[in-house]
């Protein structure tokens, strides 16, 4: 059995996002990892669905991962950087709450502000 860690379509997700952040500038990193971490949270809810909790929990724990990774790359000098991060932090911490019980209510939430932030770039 394929496990997440080692399926092929995990292998060309990896290396799509390695090449697309190679390069990129702050701004199109941002836009990346906003792109990975709704990508995560889709699949999750596509696997939570299916009842699938092994690739609903990995997908869960990379989507908070490039989360908690974006309230780490907020700009000291943003003039948005405490709401960008208290946003960022209370998503990674929702998003981690969903591993052990999933809430698509949340979920839906965090996705709806992660648009919402991707739709500004």
């Amino acid at each position: 059995m394929l496990t997440p860690k080692n399926h092929p379509a995990d292998a060309y997700r990896r290396v799509e996002v390695d090449a697309r952040v190679e390069g990129a500038d702050g701004i199109g990193l941002t836009r990346i990892y906003l792109e990975h971490a709704l990508d995560e949270l889709d699949r999750a809810s596509r696997a939570h669905h299916r009842g699938d909790r092994i690739v609903m929990s990995d997908a869960l724990t990379r989507a908070a991962n490039g989360i908690a990774g974006l309230g780490l790359g907020v700009s000291d000098d943003n003039p948005m950087r405490e709401p960008l991060r208290h946003l960022y932090g209370s998503a990674e911490t929702a998003v981690r709450a969903s591993i052990t019980q999933f809430r698509d209510d949340v979920i839906t939430r965090v996705r709806y502000d992660l648009r919402d932030i991707l739709a500004l770039f």
